[in-house]
């Protein structure tokens, strides 16, 4: 692995442990406003190590969730995550936030990150004689929004695609796949009985699989 510009060994954590026991004397009065997701990236940008700790406590677990889903094994989730973070470092370049932020940026390199691992895995017979459970296995196929749109994720087309989507539907499937949340905890936040918010859940998957924007995307592979 090859050091920054500036110097400094890249060291991603393997845990992030936030700011616990480091304290900053702030004047009284004084308030301290926290960079923005676009401004970490524009300092990564400039190779600015500082900025990806930051965002590595921001999106952690965010990416590591998404990792898990995928992947169905945590110590595999923990290695996307590390190739994720490091490919944020390296790639940063490529963030432009004229087309979209720098969340959507990250969960989309967690995707492929993540799809890449499985498949790389699948090949090598990780997964014969276990049975994964699919997010969505009651969809006619038997296939997942993920598979379906493979390696050629386009949070562009997602996007528009949320936008057929019922505001419940459409919420929940946010919270879920881009915030990282079950559907018990997304059931306690949006004070939905259990089985209305799965019932939302698996419904917006269907008209998401359905949706002529993740067709065209379908018919790219």
């Amino acid at each position: 692995m090859s050091s920054p510009a500036n110097g400094r060994a890249l060291a991603i954590p393997l845990v992030w442990t936030g700011n616990a026991g480091h304290s900053v004397a702030v004047p009284e009065g004084a308030s301290v406003r926290s960079p923005s997701d676009e401004e970490l990236m524009a300092r990564l940008q400039a190779k600015d190590t500082d900025a990806l700790e930051s965002l590595f406590g921001r999106y952690s677990r965010l990416v590591s969730s998404i990792a898990f889903r995928i992947l169905r094994d945590y110590s595999e989730a923990e290695e996307v995550v590390q190739e994720a973070f490091f490919y944020i470092y390296q790639k940063s370049a490529l963030f432009d936030p004229g087309k979209g932020g720098a969340k959507a940026w990250i969960v989309q390199v967690a995707y492929s990150r993540a799809l890449d691992r499985k498949a790389h895995l699948s090949r090598r017979g990780f997964y014969v004689g276990t049975e994964i459970e699919s997010l969505d296995d009651t969809l006619a196929g038997k296939t997942d929004v993920e598979r379906e749109i493979g390696s050629k994720i386009n949070f562009a087309h997602l996007q528009r695609a949320f936008q057929d989507l019922t505001q419940m539907q459409r919420r929940t499937l946010e919270l879920f796949y881009f915030e990282g949340l079950e559907l018990r905890e997304i059931s306690e936040k949006l004070h939905q009985p259990f089985g209305n918010v799965r019932h939302h859940f698996y419904r917006g998957l269907e008209r998401l699989r359905k949706s002529p924007s993740v067709q065209r995307l379908r018919g790219n592979d």
